[in-house]
């Protein structure tokens, strides 16, 4: 569902989404939020963040949250990151969104490649 509101003479563009496992997510301008429950067995939990930076917390597999491009890839395999640190950028909704680490990790194996398609909840990187 999307639709416009407006807010002391400015404008907002509002899209609102019901996923496979009963998560909600709204997006407001460039501001993604996700909204609803998790099976314990996932134990991840997905978070995009002002539409500029995606985070997806999990201990093995980083989930794409969105549908998009890969257009850049920061790290390599075998690779230890730290919180924050940029993974790779995803193109969706004409927008650049930064992947980046929500903790540390070792990079196992990077999934995707540059300039090619994802799906929502494709696996990007696994960690070890």
């Amino acid at each position: 569902m999307n639709f416009k509101i407006k807010i002391k003479e400015k404008i907002y563009d509002i899209s609102i989404s019901e996923q496979e496992d009963e998560t909600v997510n709204i997006r407001v301008e460039n501001r993604s939020f996700s909204f609803g429950s998790t099976s314990a067995a996932k134990k991840e939990m997905r978070v995009s963040d002002f539409g500029q930076t995606q985070k997806a917390l999990s201990s093995k597999e980083l989930k794409s949250t969105l549908g998009g491009i890969v257009s850049e890839i920061f790290v390599k395999e075998g690779e230890a990151i730290k919180p924050g640190q940029k993974i790779l950028t995803l193109l969706a909704m004409k927008m650049e969104n930064e992947v980046i680490a929500e903790s540390e990790g070792v990079i196992k194996k990077i999934t995707v490649a540059p300039d090619q398609a994802v799906k929502e909840g494709e696996i990007l990187v696994i960690f070890e």
